[in-house]
């Protein structure tokens, strides 16, 4: 058993005789007690809580307070109170803190130096002043009205005032040693008054520390009865205010088995409040810091920092949503069941914000991100925080902004959008364009020489699709040449305005004689300027030929 543990050992031990003070307790029942390591209860019913804090309960110190009555009435078990204190004080492990408040009529935690941090050199200190505990006979004949009186006023003022100055320990232990008689001269056996309860109340309030654990017990000694003014629920209704229940213990004459009973109770209450006191301070986790950002198009990035603690060393994404029914929150599946072990610092695509609703919506909503501590050990950690809520990583922030609903982007569905319009657009101006592009103009026919035959002949604007004949023959359009053994048509072909690029243009084609313009019977017009075309008709090359020039005013 290495050296704490004998400490602790001898604690156990040192109590045992300490809250053994009415009557004698048997040694066997001493042994039977303290053969067992205080580390055992916790081992058995908290096994991997013990192994994971098993060094930090081996520090986790201790402050006792003990508010003890030193009255006249309360003096006559003073052979059985002080061996009892002084064996305690030479079994507190260093470093834990004892607080001995002797009141009376009324209380001095400071009268007698009795409160002190443990160590070589003040043990020995407190050990000799136990031994003042009780005034001597001299002083209570001479001072018997400051013992007159049994204070519990002064007393739990006093209580208030060690716990406020000694805010560092995580664990306290208060006992009052008295018969809860409140016997001020002035009134015998009267309650607290009203005054007195709030400023109690309030006493505690400014004492009370959220981190530390407190558990509070009364040992009533041997009475006859409760008298009409018992203000032990008083009391009791005080200590409410600080969220902790005052235990009452009667002790009744002779119950060494009883006083036994208690102890092994409280023994084990005491190492089950250091292990709880332990896992509340860790059970406060490191807070997940998130900051998101969404943009236009719902999509959502998150800055997540976390950092793990001993108790719970990994973070699982359990859930992320928002609120208002309109909108739903697609998460990533590489997000949702994501564990992390240790430290996360990270941008995280947490998913993407949808309205049912195409369009644009404004998102006034909270984005919520939640988490888990998975561990092994929640069932002992349940049980450690008797049903204290576990931590629970989570994260709420406020989106004020306008999301864009759709299956495409905004920035793809604007440019497609600008591109339409762009095209109907080109549709339009093409459709006006080609209703403009027709055959018009001048003809005039030339023969090899380059000699104008007959007249020139103007050609009105021609609907769309007219046809123009050319050569030999009487034809309602185009041009009559008499001496040409040829003839030949121009068509305007149409060009489909959705294809905004595709203009119309003309083609020629024989229909009777030899038309050849590089031997080609068909084909499109020459250009040989934007304006104007010119076919070459005849049998052959080599042949005289005639030169259709046509002025066109497209």
């Amino acid at each position: 058993m290495n050296s704490v543990m004998k400490r602790y050992f001898r604690q156990v031990l040192m109590l045992m005789f300490f809250l053994g003070f009415i009557g004698n307790i048997d040694l066997s029942m001493v042994s039977s007690v303290s053969a067992q390591d205080p580390m055992v209860y916790l081992e058995e019913n908290y096994p991997q809580l013990t192994a994971l804090y098993r060094e930090e309960l081996r520090e986790c110190h201790a402050h006792y307070i003990f508010a003890v009555d030193v009255s006249l009435s309360m003096c006559k078990y003073e052979d059985n109170v002080k061996p009892a204190l002084i064996s305690f004080l030479k079994a507190v492990p260093e470093g834990d803190r004892v607080t001995i408040i002797p009141f009376a009529t009324g209380a001095d935690a400071n009268r007698m130096g009795f409160d002190v941090t443990i160590n070589r050199e003040t043990r020995q200190t407190m050990i000799q002043m136990a031994e003042r505990l009780y005034p001597d006979q001299k002083e209570k004949s001479g001072n018997r009205s400051k013992y007159f009186d049994t204070n519990i006023f002064a007393a739990q003022q006093a209580v208030a005032k060690s716990i406020q100055e000694n805010p560092k320990y995580d664990v306290n232990f208060i006992f009052y040693i008295s018969d809860m008689m409140h016997c001020p001269s002035q009134n015998i056996d009267r309650q607290f008054n009203e005054s007195e309860m709030s400023m109690m109340k309030s006493l505690v309030r400014g004492a009370k520390n959220k981190d530390a654990q407190v558990r509070a017990f009364a040992l009533e000694l041997p009475k006859s009865g409760k008298p009409e003014g018992f203000i032990l629920p008083q009391l009791q209704e005080v200590y409410r205010e600080w969220e902790v229940e005052l235990e009452e213990q009667f002790v009744p004459e002779n119950a060494q088995g009883a006083i036994r009973e208690w102890f092994e109770t409280q023994k084990d209450k005491i190492m089950f409040m250091k292990l709880q006191a332990i896992i509340m301070r860790e059970n406060k986790t490191n807070p997940m810091r998130v900051e998101t950002s969404v943009d236009v198009d719902g999509n959502v990035v998150a800055d997540v920092e976390w950092k793990a603690g001993k108790l719970y060393p990994k973070l699982t994404f359990d859930s992320t949503y928002v609120e208002d029914p309109d909108f739903r929150l697609e998460c990533n599946d590489e997000y949702v069941g994501r564990s992390v072990v240790g430290e996360m610092k990270e941008k995280v695509k947490l998913g993407k914000i949808r309205n049912k609703n195409w369009g644009f919506h404004q998102l006034s909503d909270s984005l919520h991100i939640n988490a888990l501590l998975p561990v092994p050990y929640q069932d002992e950690i349940d049980r450690v925080l008797e049903g204290r809520p576990s931590p629970v990583p989570k994260t709420a922030t406020k989106e004020d902004r306008m999301i864009w609903t759709f299956v495409l982007p905004l920035w793809l569905t604007a440019t497609l959008l600008l591109l339409l319009i762009l095209y109907i657009i080109g549709v339009i101006n093409a459709a006006v364009r080609n209703s403009r592009y027709c055959f018009k103009g001048n003809v005039t026919v030339y023969d090899v020489m380059g000699i104008q035959i007959g007249e020139m002949r103007r050609i009105p604007k021609q609907p769309s699709g007219a046809i123009l004949t050319f050569g030999k023959g009487g034809v309602p359009t185009g041009c009559r040449v008499d001496d040409a053994e040829w003839q030949f048509t121009i068509q305007k072909k149409n060009g489909n305005p959705l294809l905004v690029f595709q203009k119309p243009h003309f083609v020629w084609a024989r229909t009777k004689g030899y038309v050849c313009t590089r031997k080609a019977q068909t084909g499109e017009l020459n250009y040989e300027d934007k304006t104007s075309v010119k076919l070459t008709c005849g049998l052959s090359i080599s042949e005289e030929t005639h030169q259709v020039k046509v002025k066109l005013n497209a």
